[in-house]
C-alpha cells in the first residue's frame, strides 16, 4: 500500500466504558523501522524513557532470563501512556476479591500444578519488535508489566525492562505492592511509570478486599514511599463500588471517609500524578466458579454515570488530579 492510500483511510475511534477513554486504532502493519532511545520523541516529551542501561551488564545475558506468563495483550490503550502492549505475569498472593485474574493468583494452583507457561525476556522482546513502530509513535507507549503479580518474579521484570528500553520503548507497572527493598532496588531503576493499584486506603477496608493482612498493608504504604524517595511517575489505581446493599459494605470504596483517604495519599506523596478511577465490572467472575472458588461480590452491581461522576468530583474538589 501507498502511503498516500494509507494517509487517506479514515481512523476507527475507540471507547473504553470502563475508564471513558477515546483513542484510534493503530495504522494496517507496514515494516518496522526502528529508532534508538535517544530518537523516540514521544517518549521524551513526557519524560518517560528511564532506567539504567549499564546494569544490564551486571546479568550476562538478559534475554536467556525467564519467567511464568499468565497471557499477552499486544495492544491497549488504558495501561499506561500510549499504546502498549500489556504482559500478565502469572502468581498473585493476594485474594482480592473484584480479580479479573483469579486464574493468575496461587489459586489457581488448586485447578493446576502448574498454571501459564515459561517464556524468556527474547520470546517478549520479539513481540515487542513485531509492532515496535505503534507503540514508538503513540504518546509514550511501550510496555505494560501485570498480573498476577509481577514484582513476584524481579529478575524477570528487571531483564525485560532492560530489554525493552533498548529498543526504544517505556517500561510500566501494574502492581498492587509486593517485595521489599531488594526487589524494589533490582526493578525500580528500569520502570519509567507505576500503576499501583491501593485497593482502599482503610486497612480494614484493605484486608477485606484483599484477603490478606496489615503486613501487606504496610508494603503497599512503604512501596509508595519508595516511588515517591525515587521520583517515579505514579498513577494510583482505585476500583470504585458503590452498592449500597448492606451484604457488601465491608467492600463499599465511594463514601466519603475512603475517598479523603485516598486523596489525602495521592496528596503526601508527589510522584503521584493522579487517581485512576476504575468503576467495579464483573467481567472475572467466570473464573471463580471454573475453579471452585467463592466469589464475594456475587450480585453487586457496577456504579452508574452519576456515582462515578460524583466520587470524580469529590477527589478534585481535594485537590487531586482524576485521571480517566
Amino acid at each position: 500500500m501507498r502511503d498516500d492510500d494509507e494517509k487517506a483511510q479514515p481512523k476507527s475511534p475507540t471507547f473504553c466504558f470502563a475508564t471513558k477513554r477515546r483513542g484510534a486504532f493503530p495504522p494496517r502493519p507496514r515494516p518496522i523501522v526502528f529508532l534508538p532511545p535517544e530518537r523516540n520523541y514521544a517518549a521524551r516529551g513526557l519524560g518517560l524513557l528511564g532506567g539504567d542501561p549499564a546494569s544490564a551488564a551486571d546479568i550476562e545475558d538478559c534475554g536467556a532470563v525467564t519467567g511464568r506468563v499468565h497471557s499477552i495483550d499486544t495492544f491497549t490503550a488504558v495501561d499506561g501512556h500510549g499504546i502498549r502492549c500489556i504482559v500478565f505475569l502469572q502468581g498473585c498472593e493476594k485474594r482480592c476479591a473484584f480479580c479479573c485474574n483469579v486464574d493468575s493468583t496461587h489459586a489457581a494452583l488448586a485447578k493446576t500444578p502448574n498454571p501459564g507457561r515459561t517464556m524468556s525476556v527474547n520470546d517478549i522482546v520479539e513481540i515487542l519488535k513485531r509492532n515496535r513502530k505503534y507503540y514508538a509513535s503513540s504518546e509514550g507507549g511501550g510496555l505494560t508489566l501485570s498480573g498476577g503479580e509481577c514484582l513476584l518474579q524481579p529478575a524477570f521484570v528487571e531483564a525485560v525492562a532492560i530489554k525493552t528500553h533498548e529498543i526504544g520503548l517505556t517500561v510500566a507497572i501494574d502492581t498492587a505492592a509486593s517485595g521489599d527493598a531488594e526487589t524494589w532496588n533490582r526493578v525500580l531503576p528500569h520502570v519509567d511509570v507505576v500503576l499501583l493499584c491501593v485497593k482502599s486506603s482503610n486497612l480494614e477496608k484493605y484486608k477485606a478486599i484483599t484477603g490478606t493482612t496489615e503486613r501487606e498493608y504496610e508494603t503497599m504504604r512503604a512501596f509508595l514511599k519508595e516511588l515517591n524517595r525515587r521520583r517515579v511517575k505514579t498513577w494510583l489505581r482505585f476500583v470504585l463500588m458503590s452498592d449500597p446493599d448492606s451484604r457488601f459494605v465491608d467492600f463499599r470504596t465511594n463514601d466519603e471517609n475512603e475517598l479523603r483517604g485516598l486523596a489525602e495519599l495521592a496528596k503526601t506523596h508527589e510522584c503521584v500524578e493522579g487517581i485512576e478511577l476504575l468503576p467495579y465490572h464483573r467481567f472475572g467472575e467466570f473464573k471463580f466458579s471454573e475453579l471452585g472458588l467463592e466469589y464475594k461480590l456475587e450480585g453487586m452491581r457496577t456504579p452508574d454515570a452519576e456515582e462515578i461522576h460524583a466520587a470524580q468530583t469529590f477527589l478534585q474538589s481535594r485537590g487531586v488530579t482524576v485521571i480517566c
